[in-house]
């Protein structure tokens, strides 16, 4: 199950991801802290979050072609200690106290400017660390990295939040930065040949490069239009738990945070099933079949009327929407060359820079229509995408066969 594990500079590069994440997830629970004692109305937590996650639109490709033309090991550590800058500011910023909303917003952007840049490469380097018959392997395990930070990440940052405040994470999200280079700097990558030669282009021509071997390495195409679908209303569940937890309870700021731990524990369990079936069940079949259980968990999560009904549903959500975004991500590092490998995987996280604006649509839909015809609507979304995709694979008799 863990057999990527034996190779070291993979571990050292899942420390990495590890530590960054961490860092950059808890930080968002001290953005909404400073955010609440500002202005916290649900029309700027929208415009945070929105800050917090465009980036991945804005920057994901060139992030992408940047992995691919540059050295992933350098280029690594150059974000990383970018970040760990970037943390220092904030830290400093709210030592001060000189946060306003304008200030707090760019501060927001920047960070997910600095984790935009930090996500391609970082996937990316996963091939540079195994050998190619142990890749099935070592994505899950990352990804399950990734959600393990952010389940984990978030409560510690609550934890320092309520004994030394915003200032006492953000000196947290500095720490993690810096170790995380440290981590960086300790792996040595290993050259992956390409199956087709490289050649330099100019940034534009890299881009249409990257999206032509997406088209040219099917499945590939296919996934990246599942990962943008579940992004924009698979995920953004998770910028409205504080509102669903104000709704079904008199008691919000006790909900919140334990919805948001099973969210991270349901998404790291999902995880863990997807390593240990690695070899049977990443197929795009079963990605639109998790699709399809995640609308079914959305609506429960929308007309919940109960604390313990929607406790189950933000576990179940946070397993389903993760868990197919690590199959697709497995099918994709399958797929395509190691020469397009950065721009390919820039074009999943560009697929994940839908969030921040399904996250505005949810939020204008639950203000007009209610959270619950919200939710049913986002559902429908996605099992009507799930029910396409897999009448399209039954017609093409393709899909249940693992990726190779």
């Amino acid at each position: 199950m863990f057999s990527a594990l034996r190779f070291r500079d993979f571990r050292f590069v899942l420390l990495t991801l590890v530590l960054s994440q961490g860092g950059y997830w808890g930080c968002n629970i001290a953005f909404q802290s400073v955010l609440t004692e500002v202005d916290g109305t649900p029309a700027t937590m929208g415009a945070l979050f929105f800050c917090l996650l465009v980036p991945f639109t804005l920057f994901s490709i060139p992030a992408g072609v940047l992995a691919d033309a540059f050295d992933r090991r350098r280029l690594q550590i150059g974000v990383l200690l970018a970040t760990s800058a970037l943390a220092g500011v904030c830290a400093a910023t709210v030592a001060a106290r000189v946060v306003d909303l304008p200030v707090l917003l760019v501060l927001a952007f920047l960070a997910g400017t600095g984790i935009s840049f930090l996500s391609p490469v970082t996937q990316a380097l996963v091939a540079n660390t195994v050998p190619a018959e142990a890749l099935g392997n070592a994505v899950p395990i990352q990804a399950a990295g990734l959600n393990l930070a952010r389940s984990i990440g978030p409560a510690v940052a609550g934890l320092i939040l309520v004994a030394w405040g915003p200032l006492g994470t953000f000196v947290m999200y500095a720490t993690l930065s810096l170790a995380a280079v440290a981590a960086a700097v300790a792996v040595r990558t290993r050259r992956v040949p390409p199956v087709t030669p490289v050649v330099r282009e100019g940034l534009a021509a890299q881009v249409r490069a990257g999206v032509r071997h997406a088209r040219e390495r099917p499945p590939a195409a296919l996934c990246l239009v599942i990962v943008g679908v579940n992004a924009f209303f698979g995920c953004t569940f998770t910028t409205q738990l504080a509102v669903r937890a104000a709704s079904t309870s008199d008691h919000p700021e006790t909900v919140f945070p334990v919805l948001v731990a099973l969210t991270g524990v349901g998404s790291f369990l999902g995880v863990l099933v997807v390593a240990r079936l690695s070899g049977r069940v990443a197929t795009v079949w079963h990605a639109a079949a998790t699709l399809g259980l995640l609308a079914v968990s959305t609506a429960l999560l929308g007309v919940a009327a109960t604390v313990s009904v929607l406790a189950v549903a933000a576990l179940l959500c946070g397993s389903f929407s993760i868990g197919a975004m690590v199959i697709l991500q497995t099918v994709i590092q399958r797929v395509v060359d190691d020469a397009q490998r950065g721009r390919a995987m820039s074009l999943y996280f560009l697929g994940w820079g839908g969030m921040p604006f399904g996250a505005l649509l949810l939020g204008g839909l639950s203000t007009w229509f209610g959270s619950a015809t919200a939710f049913l609507l986002y559902a429908a979304a996605c099992l009507a995408t799930a029910i396409t995709v897999l009448v399209r694979l039954r017609r093409e008799g393709g899909g249940l066969l693992p990726a190779t």
